[in-house]
C-alpha cells in the first residue's frame, strides 16, 4: 500500500509540475507516450507494472533535479487550479504540500 501511495504521489506531483501533459482527447503523455486516461490507473501502473518502471524512474530523477521552492510553488498553484482532483488525491497534495512547505 505504501508503494501505491507514493505512486500516487507521484503522479500527482508530475501534472502539477507540468511533466505529465493532458492532452486534448484526455490522454496523460510523458515525453509524448501516452500513458492513460484515468489517474487512478496511472498510479496502480506506475505501482506495479514492470512496464512502468522506467517512466516512474525518469519522472523522479526529474522531480529530484528541482528546487524545493519550486515544487512547492508549483503544488500551491496546482492546488488552487486542480478541481477535479478526488478527495484521496487533494489529502496526498496536502501531504506534498506539508513535505514540501519551506517552513518545515
Amino acid at each position: 500500500m505504501i508503494q501505491l501511495e507514493r505512486s500516487a504521489q507521484e503522479q500527482i506531483m508530475p501534472i502539477a509540475l507540468g511533466l505529465l501533459s493532458h492532452d486534448f482527447q484526455g490522454d496523460y503523455q510523458f515525453n509524448g507516450r501516452s500513458i492513460g486516461k484515468n489517474r487512478e490507473q496511472i498510479t496502480l501502473a506506475l505501482a506495479t507494472e514492470f512496464s512502468f518502471q522506467e517512466l516512474y524512474g525518469d519522472l523522479e530523477e526529474r522531480i529530484k533535479k528541482l528546487e524545493r521552492d519550486f515544487i512547492y510553488h508549483k503544488l500551491q498553484e496546482f492546488g488552487t487550479s486542480a478541481s477535479y482532483l478526488n478527495p484521496y488525491e487533494v489529502k496526498l497534495l496536502d501531504h506534498l504540500l506539508s513535505d514540501y512547505n519551506p517552513l518545515n
